[in-house]
């Protein structure tokens, strides 16, 4: 099995008029096919390392507790879903 995710800074660059996510090192990481959306797509894949990095530290600092519920949004539900997407990102 490969790698669960390619760490480094990902980047969107539009290349003769497709989008693509490249790492750091420029190993292709997608191409978006071209629609109306590829460019927001393109520029939510890049994100997509650094966001699991900001999980990995809200996660970090609740620990084992869950957020406070703060009258619209269920804490424990917000830190299930933060510690769910790390999962996701890890599996292979």
């Amino acid at each position: 099995m490969g790698k669960r995710h390619i760490p480094g800074t990902w980047e969107a660059k539009l290349e003769g008029g497709t989008w693509k996510v490249v790492t750091e090192n420029g190993k292709l990481i997608a191409t978006i096919a071209d629609s109306v959306d590829a460019e927001a797509r393109a520029k939510l894949i890049a994100a997509s390392p650094y966001m699991l990095e900001a999980l990995k530290a809200v996660v970090e600092l609740i620990g084992n507790e869950d957020l406070a519920d703060n009258g619209e949004l269920s804490g424990a539900a917000v830190s299930d879903m933060a510690r769910s997407a790390i999962d996701v990102a890890n599996e292979s």
